[in-house]
């Protein structure tokens, strides 16, 4: 179906159609666009009446599911609204002006330190644009970017595949996660020979856990990995309880783990080549519209003078 050839259908159904797309479910939509839910469902309900055919399936249990041609009407919704939005913004490049939904992807190691900081930075840049943004791992975000319901993530600029486009933000470096009580823990820097002999943490989760396993590989140790998780929470916790150690990138700021046990992090003394990056990524299929590019370009300008202590 093709509903771009439609005069009667209006600006407002085809965002209403999509902000309850991306949303999941009419209730969700009517809080995203400060509505009621009855005039979102009354929206559709005429859109797909001028359509002549049924968009998405509502069902309590399951939210709200778009149908094979409500998918079709879903990808032409979004490119006659962000086509629209751009001859908005022909004008200028007054970031305050621009408008709309903008959906974030972010892999969950790095969203603590991200994306408080993005939103507070794009927030005041874009006050008029409705942020949502979601947290998982790098094939998930890169399957969503991919299929267009993520219009940008946060992502490592590995393990990447060819219909992805990046811009890298900063740089991040391995460090080794000891417990404090560790016969190590008083040294300033330590290599991964140090701890051949320690049972070994490993934070399971692509692309960290291949880079993890490469450090080792090049630097001749073969790891006893005691334990695997994809809970970054849960690899300190672990850590702090002496149950091994563990080499990780992102680094926060508190030396304690959730159980409250103590951890310090030891900068490992080899060269690290090639140096892993935290990037913004979008798919080569989708040209980025004015809210994406605005979030680039907050993106850049906040994270171009972050030291690299993640």
């Amino acid at each position: 179906m093709d509903i771009r050839g439609n005069p009667s259908i209006t600006l407002r159904q085809l965002w209403h159609f999509v902000t309850a797309a991306e949303a999941g479910t009419i209730s969700e939509a009517a809080r995203r666009l400060h509505m009621a839910p009855s005039a979102i469902s009354m929206s559709l309900a005429e859109l797909e009446r001028l359509t002549g055919t049924q968009l998405c399936v509502k069902r309590k249990a399951h939210g709200l599911t778009l149908t094979s041609a409500g998918q079709a009407a879903f990808a032409q919704a979004r490119q006659i609204l962000d086509l629209t939005d751009e001859l908005v913004h022909l004008s200028g490049d007054d970031r305050s002006r621009v408008r709309g939904p903008l959906t974030v992807g972010c892999y969950m190691p790095l969203a603590p330190a991200v994306i408080p900081h993005m939103l507070r930075a794009f927030a005041e840049a874009c006050p008029e644009v409705d942020v949502n943004f979601v947290e998982g791992y790098h094939d998930d975000l890169q399957d969503q970017l991919l299929a267009g319901s993520l219009d940008v993530a946060f992502l490592y600029d590995a393990g990447l595949g060819p219909d992805i486009r990046t811009v890298s933000l900063l740089s991040v470096r391995p460090y080794l996660l000891l417990a404090d009580d560790h016969p190590l823990a008083d040294r300033d820097e330590l290599t991964l020979q140090d701890v051949a002999d320690d049972p070994v943490i490993l934070f399971n989760a692509p692309p960290i856990s291949t880079r993890v396993l490469d450090l080792f590989r090049d630097a001749g140790v073969t790891p006893d990995v005691r334990h695997r998780s994809r809970s970054y929470a849960t690899v300190r916790s672990l850590v702090g309880a002496g149950m091994g150690v563990s080499v990780l990138f992102q680094r926060p700021k508190l030396d304690l783990s959730y159980a409250g046990l103590r951890v310090v992090s030891k900068p490992l003394a080899a060269a690290v080549d090639p140096v892993p990056y935290v990037a913004l990524a979008w798919s080569r299929e989708m040209r980025p519209n004015a809210r994406t590019r605005a979030w680039l370009d907050v993106a850049v300008d906040s994270f171009r003078d972050e030291d690299d202590e993640w």
